[in-house]
């Protein structure tokens, strides 16, 4: 897609109201999820020193890992908007407890309360990732939404920092995460009732049943072995945070041993990464309409792998460090945009927010593993060898990984005129943006010549069709009742009744079909509590049409 219409779909993006609600409440999720972050950091280290401040960020991140598949189930258990709001609301919840006890509580139980906030944080960037395709309108403006939400993402982490450093000279942690919980309640008010569209409508369940939510978390595990490379696109998410783990130490590491410019100058660096992570999402406005999205992810890899290593070979200053931080942020960025949009095209939708828990436990085992591992490639190759050995990582991984991604990649591609097919049927309009693109994908073409009949009266249903081009007769107990013309559908009567074929329909002149088998076109009309309502309406006018009664 031309850059000029890249940019113009960006403008979409803005003029949706929907995300934009959406985008600016991530916005304040990112910066209170930093701001928190450091605060707890802060008040770890001055009662335990470095020590215990590692291990505090360690008990924090595992128990998230575990807790980050079951807390995303509820994206797939109920209208996502609710989802999101309520996660929101659990984490000011839990910001709320966090800066009492910060305040008053002992340090354990501060600690213990810390723990639990950081739970919290994992119910929400699953049902951000899997709400966007219900509030994007096309393919292009989804890829936009995803680039718009890294760089939201980008400037809540680069304002989180700076509050909290105004926050501690104000009143200390406590008061910085007392007023990031305020951040929280603007978010859930933000995305309360948002007017979501593309087969947002599925029923609520009427309790949460815990048996039942580890059920549904390990069915969107078991989902990836059916997405061929989807697992790929999860374990190379995860490998970019082991990295962003090692980076945490690395910066210190940076400042005070390689570059001898003080510890002050760590969070210089850190802060350089967030400008890069800017510049990627920014960049990645070329990945709007692209339809391989492999070659993207795999730049992005190299970019940030090569800066990082970079910084080890040659830099020498202060100046040169920063510049190639910039650069790894943005080459991360940039595949993190390009592979969240091909996971959300490759993943049934049903299933999508239960997979993005998966990967945000990735995320958090991901950061636990880099830190844990940063001191131990100290050890092994000293300071600048650690970071060659670290930036050689990504590449590494995304080379290996080159096969499984270019299959996903060829499954997910964007089917183009197909979808606008089906967007204008009724049956298949309320479908989340990635669902349709699976149905356009199995939709077979057939050219069909004049007189040939392609459906008999009586006979068992196996296919739905649509008319692309061409004219055909509808004939019911041997008298003629319709015609139908480019646009029109039909065969759906026997495959949703489960009975034989009510009519018989033939070809008038040269005509083009798509046809749809009954297991993906069942799977994606029953699916969804619109498509299926719409089914129905059409059925009855068909059999009205028919002279029939159910």
């Amino acid at each position: 897609m031309p850059i000029r219409d890249a940019i113009r779909v960006f403008f979409t993006v803005l003029r949706n109201r929907a995300l934009v609600r959406v985008l600016f409440a991530f916005q304040e999720f990112s910066a209170a999820e930093a701001a928190v972050w450091i605060a707890v950091s802060v008040f770890a280290f001055q009662r335990g020193g470095a020590t215990v401040t590692g291990l505090v960020l360690v008990a924090q991140l595992v128990p998230s890992a575990l807790v980050a598949p079951l807390g995303a189930t509820i994206g797939d258990r109920m209208r996502r908007d609710r989802a999101l709001g309520l996660g929101y609301a659990i984490q000011a919840a839990t910001d709320v407890v966090l800066a009492v006890a910060l305040w008053k509580a002992p340090p354990l139980a501060a600690y213990a309360a810390a723990i639990v906030a950081s739970c919290a944080i994992t119910l929400t960037r699953p049902v951000h990732n899997a709400i966007l395709p219900h509030i994007a309108e096309t393919p292009e403006e989804l890829t936009a939404a995803n680039a718009a939400s890294s760089s939201v993402e980008g400037v809540g982490v680069l304002v989180g920092p700076v509050f909290a450093a105004v926050g501690f000279a104000i009143a200390g942690p406590a008061f910085v995460v007392a007023v990031t919980a305020g951040f929280m309640v603007s978010a859930a008010l933000l995305t309360f009732r948002l007017p979501m569209h593309h087969g947002a409508e599925e029923p609520e369940p009427e309790r949460i049943d815990p048996q039942g939510v580890v059920a549904d978390a390990v069915a969107g595990a078991r989902e990836l072995r059916h997405e061929p490379g989807a697992s790929m696109l999860l374990l190379l998410g995860g490998a970019q945070f082991v990295v962003v783990g090692l980076l945490d130490v690395f910066y210190a590491l940076l400042a005070i041993e390689l570059l001898d410019v003080g510890e002050s100058a760590a969070g210089l660096l850190a802060a350089a990464m967030g400008v890069g992570g800017l510049i990627g999402a920014g960049a990645s406005i070329v990945l709007v309409g692209r339809r391989d999205l492999t070659p993207a992810m795999q730049l992005g890899l190299v970019v940030c792998g090569a800066s990082l290593a970079a910084v080890g070979i040659v830099v020498a200053g202060l100046a040169g460090a920063i510049v190639f931080l910039i650069a790894c942020g943005a080459g991360r960025t940039f595949f993190d945009v390009a592979a969240r949009t091909l996971l959300q095209r490759s993943v049934p939708d049903e299933m999508l927010s239960r997979v993005f828990g998966v990967q945000e436990a990735l995320v958090m085992l991901g950061l636990a593993a880099g830190a844990a591992a940063a001191p131990l490639l100290i050890a092994g190759f000293g300071s600048r060898g650690a970071l060659v050995v670290a930036g050689v990582l990504l590449p590494a991984v995304g080379l290996a990984a080159w096969p499984q991604l270019r299959l996903v990649d060829a499954r997910a591609t964007e089917p183009g005129p197909e979808v606008m097919a089906l967007l204008r049927i009724p049956l298949f309009a309320p479908l989340a943006q990635p669902a349709l693109e699976r149905v356009a994908r199995n939709l077979e073409h057939l050219s069909v010549p004049a007189g040939t009949r392609v459906i008999r009266q009586g006979d068992p249903g196996d296919r739905f069709y649509v008319v692309e081009h061409g004219r055909l007769s509808v004939e019911a107990d041997g008298r003629a009742v319709a015609e139908l013309v480019d646009g029109d559908q039909f065969g759906e009567i026997a495959l949703l009744r489960d009975v034989p074929r009510t009519a018989t329909v033939t070809a008038i002149e040269p005509t083009e079909l798509l046809a749809l088998s009954r297991n993906e076109f069942l799977g994606a009309v029953t699916g969804s509590r619109p498509s299926a309502s719409h089914a129905n309406e059409m059925i009855d006018r068909r059999l009205d049409e028919l002279g029939r009664e159910e």
